[in-house]
């Protein structure tokens, strides 16, 4: 008779884990789920964010089960990466909370004339369509970086690709923008900087920028 995943100790689990035993990682899910929810939660003191933070540990352990080494319990293991998780981010957060107060500052000092809120508006719809002709991928990776200000690390855990592949991404997505906005040269710099600061308190960068709509999926 097979023994029950439920008696196996968690280091056997694990390594039908990194088999790809589906069954054994819904165990170590339900056996970790509540007490890694309790922990994040205690830190972040918000259900949502710490239900996303364990989320995201749980994914990352059983996509980068073959390459993950446990040198310790993974009990141990989990708490750890948890704690990781939290202190990114609550860092994340205050170079956010820092970024949008200045931009809150530079946003009430700048008053653009009729004259270059039309060229701006004209720079985004290049920018639009220049989003709309990337590749799917290339275009997911684009918005994860510039628009949800994620990591090259975070936007590989989320999509489920290596960190040099997120880079390839976004060298295209960079150069499908270059030949697009060419004949801004200089002004393109400008542009960006002055849409991301202004508009975007405006909520029109955030409604303009969206290209297509895309959905983030683990494969």
């Amino acid at each position: 008779m097979q023994k029950a995943l439920s008696t196996y100790v968690d280091e056997e689990l694990f390594l039908l884990v990194k088999q790809g035993h589906k069954a054994a990682f819904e165990e170590i899910y339900k056996r970790y789920w509540q007490e890694l929810l309790d922990a994040a939660y205690k830190r972040v003191k918000a259900q949502e964010a710490a239900m996303e933070l364990v989320q995201g540990l749980l994914v990352h352990l059983y996509m980068k089960r073959e390459t993950i080494t446990l040198t310790t319990s993974l009990r141990a293991y989990l708490h750890t990466a948890l704690k990781n998780r939290v202190l990114n981010t609550i860092r994340s957060q205050l170079v956010r909370d820092t970024y949008q107060q200045h931009l809150s500052r530079e946003a009430n000092a700048f008053q653009p004339d009729a004259a270059s809120t039309l060229q701006l508006k004209e720079l985004q719809r290049q920018i639009e369509a220049s989003c709309a002709s990337m590749p799917e991928k290339c275009r997911e990776v684009f918005f994860l970086s510039r628009k949800e200000h994620l990591s090259y690390q975070h936007i590989a855990e989320r999509m489920g690709i290596s960190v040099n592949t997120v880079e390839k991404h976004m060298v295209k997505a960079l150069k499908i923008l270059r030949s697009h906005l060419k004949e801004y040269h200089l002004m393109i710099l400008w542009g960006l900087i002055s849409i991301s600061r202004w508009f975007h308190h405006r909520d029109f960068f955030k409604r303009q920028w969206r290209c297509n709509p895309f959905q983030v999926s683990i494969c």
